[in-house]
């Protein structure tokens, strides 16, 4: 029962407080401009652009983490954008960061027009760029989700002549996402909870909605989501990450990823899924139970990192998982990764 209470405190913090040392070195730049976009029920999203604004040749476009807010990409720009030509979209997903509806869960539903929202601002702002869209623990479910959904499942490029098309009435090329990276992709879903956790979490949303867990619990029972000193003190020191979290959005978490375990990447869709094996935060039963759930698609790709963190982009060993990261946005052999569903690697 201690793990899985671990395990659980670690979706709480996504981050690792501050640690007992200096640390230095990981200091990624502040946007480069921040845009206020008014999403379709009227409620404003802190839309962040890094790069070549006036006319980039590719959009990379970052989903977030639970806790985590838009800037969490800052630091994957000069590592992916070598020849300075790509514009880096991320936003404040409801919740979070800069959001005024912080530290309220919005709903799947919601989650799903606000990216649906972003999409069209980049439509209208970027007409006819390609887009690569990394979507990180919660931001990867989200990106599953989305995959498959009615209203935002035809952004997604597939390998038929379908995915050119545009919509009715349309003058103006639509945003078509061309390949999606999903970081660790938060699949712990109600089925692989034990019973007591998964009771006790719906009694207390039920009785006790309010009810805020601090994330200092993830740092005394051990939840490390990653192992960089330096990461960690950034993080630590940034009054945007969310540390004290209602329960209501734990359940409605669990929700979420309880819905993105049901689902593969969209077949025909390039895409790419990185996972560490020393994920202390999604634990190895969950990425077992959807793997061995569902048949992959031929267009998806994989990678498993040993002894890989959660924050696979900000830990120790990020450097592989950023080589591949470029390979594989560069439409490259992307040598790193494999081919078909990796239940051997990650001992299924």
């Amino acid at each position: 029962m201690k793990r899985y209470t671990q395990r659980l405190m670690g979706l709480l913090s996504f981050i690792a407080l501050s640690l007992p040392f200096d640390a230095f070195g990981f200091n990624p730049r502040q946007e480069d401009r921040l845009i206020p976009l008014t999403a379709s029920d009227g409620a404003t999203l802190p839309i962040r652009l890094w790069g070549q604004q006036n006319s980039p040749a590719r959009i990379i476009l970052g989903i977030h983490g639970f806790s985590d807010y838009a800037r969490g990409f800052a630091h994957l720009l000069p590592v992916l954008d070598l020849s300075g030509q790509s514009l880096l979209i991320a936003f404040d997903q409801r919740g979070f960061g800069e959001n005024p509806s912080r530290g309220q869960w919005a709903g799947i539903d919601r989650m799903l027009a606000d990216f649906h929202d972003v999409l069209l601002f980049i439509t209208e702002r970027y007409p006819g760029r390609p887009i690569h869209v990394i979507g990180e623990s919660m931001g990867a479910a989200l990106l599953l989700i989305s995959m498959h959904h009615p209203k935002t499942e035809g952004f997604f490029s597939v390998a038929t002549p379908s995915s050119t098309s545009q919509p009715s009435g349309s003058n103006r090329p639509r945003a078509v996402i061309m390949q999606s990276v999903l970081l660790a992709p938060a699949v712990w879903g109600w089925s692989t909870m034990p019973w007591y956790q998964t009771v006790s979490l719906k009694l207390l949303a039920q009785l006790l909605p309010d009810l805020r867990l601090s994330s200092k619990n993830a740092k005394r029972l051990g939840v490390r989501p990653t192992d960089d000193p330096a990461v960690a003190e950034h993080l630590a020191k940034d009054p945007f990450m969310l540390r004290d979290i209602p329960v209501s959005m734990i359940a409605g978490l669990t929700e979420l990823m309880t819905a993105a375990s049901l689902q593969m990447p969209k077949p025909g869709h390039r895409s790419l899924v990185m996972i560490g094996t020393h994920d202390e935060v999604i634990p190895p039963t969950a990425y077992c139970e959807w793997l061995n759930r569902q048949q992959p698609s031929a267009s998806s790709r994989w990678f498993v990192q040993q002894e890989g963190f959660h924050m696979l982009t900000r830990q120790k060993r990020a450097e592989t998982i950023l080589a591949g990261l470029q390979d594989f946005l560069n439409q490259q052999a992307a040598s790193p990764t494999q081919a078909q569903l990796p239940t051997k690697e990650l001992k299924c």
